[in-house]
C-alpha cells in the first residue's frame, strides 16, 4: 500500500465515522445537479483526474468485497464509467472505500472537481484528497438514486478536514493543489448498493 493510499485510508476512516454520526454536516456539503449538456462540453475542456481509460489501472478499493468493474452507459455515449457494487456497512468505516490514482496532479488551472453520478440508492458521498501540503480536504454531496446527475465541488470552498489530519500536514496556509497524487470517495448510505461514476475532471 503507497503511502497515498496509507494516509487516505485513514483518513476516511474517520470521514466515514463521523459522517456516520452526524457530525459530518459541520462540514460544508455539496449538492448534486442534474446532467446537462453545456456542463458535458465543459468537462471536455478540463483537466482529468481519472478517465477509466486503462480499465481498473490505478483504481484500488480497500476491501476485496467491494467489487469494481469499468463498463458503459447509454446516458454516456463513449465515455468508460466505473462500476462500484458495495456490501452492507460493517464495523470498520474504511471498507468502502475507493482511490483513484490522479492522471494529471496539477489542478491550479480549475475551480472545481466535476464528475456525474448514478447510484442505485439515494446516498450520501463524500469526495476526499490531500494536498501538496499534505492536508486532507473532503466534501460531502447528497445524490439521488436511480438518475444521473451532476456534481461540481469547488475547490474555493471546500475545507480541510476537521475530524483528522495527516501527521505531516503542514495546515493553516491556503490550499495547494499543484501536486494532488489521487482521489477517494464513499458512499455514506447504511445499505448495500452499486453506483457508477464518470471521469473526475477539474473544470477551469
Amino acid at each position: 500500500m503507497s503511502t497515498f493510499e496509507r494516509v487516505m485510508t485513514a483518513w476516511l476512516v474517520f470521514v466515514t465515522t463521523f459522517s456516520a454520526s452526524g457530525c459530518a454536516s459541520t462540514t460544508t456539503g455539496q449538492t448534486a445537479q442534474p446532467a446537462t449538456p453545456s456542463r458535458d462540453a465543459e468537462e471536455k475542456r478540463a483537466i482529468v483526474i481519472h478517465a477509466y481509460e486503462q480499465g481498473l489501472a490505478g483504481v484500488r478499493a480497500a476491501n476485496p468485497d467491494v467489487k469494481l468493474s469499468v463498463g458503459h452507459d447509454p446516458a454516456l455515449v463513449g465515455e468508460p464509467v466505473l462500476l462500484m457494487d458495495y456490501p452492507e456497512p460493517t464495523s470498520d468505516p474504511a471498507a468502502r472505500d475507493v482511490h483513484l490514482d490522479a492522471e494529471n496532479r496539477d489542478w491550479t488551472a480549475g475551480k472545481a472537481i466535476a464528475f456525474r453520478v448514478n447510484p442505485t440508492n439515494s446516498i450520501r458521498l463524500s469526495v476526499s484528497f490531500v494536498d501538496r501540503n499534505h492536508v486532507a480536504y473532503t466534501a460531502w454531496t447528497n445524490v439521488e438514486g436511480g438518475v444521473w446527475q451532476s456534481v461540481r465541488i469547488s475547490l474555493d470552498g471546500i475545507r480541510p478536514n476537521p475530524y483528522f489530519q495527516p501527521p505531516d500536514a503542514k495546515t493553516g496556509g491556503p490550499i495547494d493543489v499543484s501536486e494532488v497524487n489521487g482521489i477517494a470517495f464513499a458512499p455514506q448510505d447504511r445499505a448495500s448498493g452499486r453506483l457508477a461514476i464518470s471521469q473526475i475532471v477539474v473544470v477551469r
